[in-house]
């Protein structure tokens, strides 16, 4: 028994010393183990390190590699790369049979390479230090591919549009008319075509891209634009609705000379149904570069030179045809004083940018206006359909409500011997007037209408008096009689043209 005993105390204490030394080698390979993997993360770690100030490999933009770089060696590679490039890329416009090209410099075009380069290199930077690591040692660049940030200037993008669409623009022609010996002669129409600019600014903004190895190109069709005015439209012209003529015989040459520029500018005007005439929109400014010379104005109740002096006759003409033709004024005003081609109340003032005369097409068809001057006289004629007039005619006439005359005022003047007057001006006439539209049926008056009530301003005589006190020593001298006073002229007559 004592000899079984000591046989199992014995393999008990071997299988101990089996299993410690089992444990030992466990436990150093555990140890080895773990020096290694602290080694290993040592090694990553210091890799990972070298890589702070770079961006990772395989990061591309554009298919440019700018792995491995610094941020400002990735500025330095993206500027030289794609600046250049962008600003000559071109864009190819097909417009039916004619090709144009946009070239981007036109349009200012920018690359944020600052935050593209800061884009590629975070990429990567906010993993672990494993995924970092894998990141370095991998070449996956498909999935490092960094977009460009790319921008233009879209006001000069719209700068190209609309000189673009110039340059393709084939305009439409108004159908037009034409007084040939009492003839009316209407030219047809013709349709335009051009680019319609939403179209054209949709499909470039399409195709702008900052790919400098991109290759696209736009096709456009041109739309049909149609005339505003047609030949239908004018074929409802059949004859003169009223006609109104005046004399500036006695003008001086400035005057003259503005009378015929601005009843050239008139002459051939179309006013569609429903639209307004406007005098200084179709005359335009009065200007020195456009032909206008200095002659006589009306400022406040003083005549003075001025550039355009005398057109104010060319709108009372007008004025007095569209009457005859019963197109009402919608803005219309009276001279401050009164005029000689015009009798008060039946005058139209203008002045570029702050009086206008202006009328509005009530009929249902074009009205046509023909100017034209010859021997000194204005004449203007409304041409349409005369059977609107439904047999009527019309003209105007005014009515001297008041005669104001002018005031006659002594002031002392001391650059004049005592005794001794100057008589300054001769005066002028005020009125205030009331006109009337007056419809006719086979002649005879069978309406009277009040259009307007006028007020024009007196213009006062001075005489200077006298004061210098006379030198006792010299003879004194003799003392001018003054001039005889001026009779007060009568209201100014306008002869009509029957």
């Amino acid at each position: 028994m004592e000899k079984r005993t000591g046989k199992r105390a014995n393999a008990s204490k071997n299988n101990y010393n089996k299993k410690k030394k089992i444990m030992l080698a466990i436990f150093t390979l555990i140890i080895a183990g773990a020096a290694v993997l602290i080694a290993y993360s040592i090694a990553i770690k210091g890799i990972v390190k070298e890589w702070d100030d770079k961006i990772y490999p395989g990061v591309t933009v554009q298919e440019v590699n700018i792995g491995g770089m610094t941020k400002e060696e990735a500025k330095n590679k993206l500027t030289e790369t794609f600046v250049t490039s962008i600003e000559n890329k071109k864009l190819s416009i097909k417009i039916e049979d004619k090709q144009y090209e946009l070239i981007y410099s036109d349009i200012n075009p920018k690359y944020d390479i600052d935050a593209t380069v800061e884009e590629a290199y975070k990429l990567g930077k906010k993993d672990g230090v494993l995924s970092r690591y894998i990141s370095i040692k991998s070449n996956n660049s498909k999935s490092k591919e960094v977009p460009i940030k790319f921008s233009y200037n879209e006001e000069k993008l719209k700068e190209y549009e609309e000189k673009l669409q110039i340059a393709v623009n084939q305009p439409a022609k108004d159908a037009a008319v034409s007084i040939q010996k009492n003839n009316i002669v209407i030219k047809p129409e013709t349709e335009g075509k051009t680019v319609n600019l939403d179209t054209l600014d949709q499909k470039l903004k399409e195709n702008i891209n900052g790919d400098i190895n991109s290759d696209n190109s736009v096709s456009i069709d041109l739309e049909v634009t149609k005339p505003k005015i047609t030949q239908e439209d004018l074929s409802k012209i059949k004859g003169v609705m009223g006609t109104f003529s005046s004399n500036y015989s006695t003008s001086p040459e400035g005057r003259c000379n503005n009378i015929e520029i601005a009843t050239s500018a008139i002459n051939g005007t179309i006013v569609m149904p429903g639209e307004i005439f406007s005098f200084n929109d179709v005359v335009g400014p009065r200007t020195a570069e456009r032909g206008y010379k200095e002659a006589g104005t009306y400022v406040g109740n003083k005549i003075e030179p001025g550039i355009g002096g005398g057109i104010c006759q060319v709108s009372t003409t007008i004025y007095r045809a569209a009457m005859k033709a019963n197109l009402r004024s919608i803005e219309r005003t009276n001279h401050s004083m009164a005029v000689g081609y015009a009798q008060p109340g039946l005058d139209a003032t203008v002045s570029y940018g702050y009086l206008d005369y202006k009328f509005k097409n009530t009929y249902d068809f074009p009205i046509y206006i023909q100017g034209n001057t010859s021997g000194k006289v204005v004449t203007y004629s409304i041409y349409g359909d005369p059977s609107a007039l439904n047999g009527r005619t019309y003209d105007m006439a005014s009515e001297i409500l008041e005669t104001i005359p002018p005031e006659t005022k002594v002031v002392d003047d001391s650059s004049l011997p005592v005794g001794q007057e100057v008589t300054e001006g001769a005066g002028m006439t005020g009125y205030r007037a009331r006109a009337y539209q007056i419809t006719y049926e086979n002649g005879s008056e069978v309406n009277r209408e009040v259009v307007s009530t006028d007020t024009y301003a007196s213009v006062g005589i001075v005489v200077k008096k006298g004061t210098q006190p006379v030198d006792a020593t010299q003879q004194p001298e003799t003392t001018a009689e003054p001039p005889a006073a001026q009779p007060t002229a009568e209201p100014p007559v306008a002869q009509p043209t029957q």
